[in-house]
């Protein structure tokens, strides 16, 4: 299984996300659409003599919504991500309710690296939101 493949199905264990379909770097126009999308960065954060390496996967949790002048909407949509970190957080906290990342990968942590944000709006009142979050695991060497 790949990372992405790992993070998708963790994610589609959120109670926010149930029901929901979880694109891959796709984010279709309607509103209440999810997509889950790399980040690229510098992957290896140190390298061991054995050949292990500390690795991070930057990703990003994007949706499409609903905004207007209605303020109750708007603060709703970044209710969604503030509930979604906290239960990130939370899954931190049970480390069996992490990824698996199959053989020779052992996950260390997840984390949200920005709050969920407004990325961009559109003319027709549905915008882009966003949550930016780091997975770091150890990479068996094979020596």
């Amino acid at each position: 299984m790949t990372i992405i493949e790992a993070v998708r199905a963790w994610l589609k264990t959120c109670p926010a996300l149930e029901g929901e379909r979880l694109n891959v770097d796709f984010l279709p126009t309607d509103a209440q659409s999810y997509s889950i999308e790399v980040v690229p960065c510098r992957e290896t954060v140190k390298q061991y003599m054995d050949g292990s390496k500390i690795k991070r996967f930057l990703f990003v949790l994007a949706s499409r919504e609903v905004v207007s002048a209605d303020i109750s909407q708007n603060t709703g949509n970044l209710a969604f991500y503030e509930d979604f970190s906290a239960w990130v957080e939370q899954q931190n906290r049970r480390p069996k309710h992490l990824p698996d990342l199959g053989e020779g990968r052992t996950i260390r942590k997840i984390e949200v690296t920005t709050p969920g944000y407004l990325d961009y709006t559109d003319d027709h009142e549905i915008a882009r939101y966003q949550i930016q979050m780091e997975l770091t695991y150890m990479q068996r060497g094979e020596r």
